[in-house]
């Protein structure tokens, strides 16, 4: 999945904007069909790219990541415990082995603390790049929409004008017939007061 889809799906939504009636007292607005228009921002919706659905799968599961290294710390500290039980038991020396347990056991718990660290800034970063990302694609979602939305005002801001124009237009080819009508019935008139005159 790619933008190009969501292009196509905004684009999509634009046309059948663009192919709705418009409403009778409101030439700007139009009449949608609810079912329709749900159905173009469902198909929308679902363009929403693999790698968002990973990233939020993987910050669902942050909990697990940390419990699997917590898991695998306190299995090293356990290993650590034994390899120092059996230190204890095969050897003489026990002061030496008391101090080779001791370097064993903050070996294994600074691995241990090394391993939680990682997880920890792995998943920080994981979470960090899908929010990122998310917000990358909303805006770039969201211009989309916006210049959809500019590019229809200004058709209906044009369409108003013309509509406009044209009553006007109307008006003063009415008011030219009307002055045409008013002229000739009292031409008649005028003929008749003169004929009147001419007889006296």
């Amino acid at each position: 999945m790619n933008p190009s889809r969501i292009e196509k799906a905004i684009d999509e939504i634009y046309e059948y904007v663009e192919s709705c009636k418009p409403a009778k007292l409101y030439p700007n607005k139009v009449t949608v069909a609810k079912d329709e228009l749900y159905d173009l921002l469902d198909a929308l919706r679902m363009c929403a790219p693999e790698e968002i659905k990973r990233y939020q799968k993987i910050i669902n599961n942050q909990d697990e990541i940390l419990a699997s290294a917590k898991a695998q710390a306190e299995q090293i500290r356990n290993e650590a415990r034994q390899e120092t039980a059996q230190l204890l038991n095969e050897s003489d020396l026990v002061q030496s082995a008391y101090a080779q347990a001791e370097q064993i056991i903050a070996q294994a718990q600074s691995q241990a603390e090394q391993i939680l660290n990682q997880a920890v800034q792995e998943s920080d970063q994981v979470r960090t790049s899908a929010l990122y990302y998310t917000s990358d694609l909303l805006t770039q979602a969201g211009r989309n929409i916006e210049t959809s939305l500019k590019e229809m005002e200004s058709k209906s801001t044009m369409l108003i004008s013309a509509l406009k124009r044209d009553i006007e237009v109307i008006k003063a080819n009415r008011n030219e017939l009307k002055a045409q009508i008013e002229g000739k019935s009292v031409e008649p008139e005028q003929s008749q007061e003169e004929g009147e005159d001419s007889a006296q």
